[in-house]
């Protein structure tokens, strides 16, 4: 193997409306700018971090195997449930520690994408 290191990922998800979809983002903190037009694709950013949308519009809403797990730092998890809650964020699982070591919440975007939001348990 070579000395090379990957920098980042970025997860490109499929969006039914991808201003419908920007606008759930924007409630979960991130930022989002629409590539040209604004109608095919988008990036969304938060703390260095980074989503791509594209426009599927063949995709059926809510009906998605598509998801992303957000590693927070421990003794976060709590808080940004709580910031999800004030901004009318609807929680599919409430926080809890998972037999998988991981201290997690859940929830889904509009188009069906499954966001996991864990840190890990000692």
């Amino acid at each position: 193997m070579s000395d090379i290191r990957i920098a980042s990922i970025a997860p490109i998800l499929p969006s039914h409306n991808l201003r419908r979809s920007m606008d759930y983002y924007r409630l979960l903190g991130f930022s989002c700018t629409p590539y040209q037009d604004g109608d095919g694709y988008a990036f969304l950013t938060r703390d260095g971090l980074e989503i791509h949308l594209r426009k599927a519009p063949d995709l059926i809403e809510r009906h998605n195997p598509c998801g992303v797990y957000f590693y927070l730092d421990s003794g976060t998890t709590a808080t940004l449930e709580a910031e999800f809650r004030a901004a009318g964020v609807e929680i599919l699982s409430p926080l809890e520690p998972r037999e998988w070591k991981m201290n997690e919440f859940m929830v889904s975007d509009p188009d069906g994408n499954l966001l996991r939001f864990g840190e890990k348990l000692a």
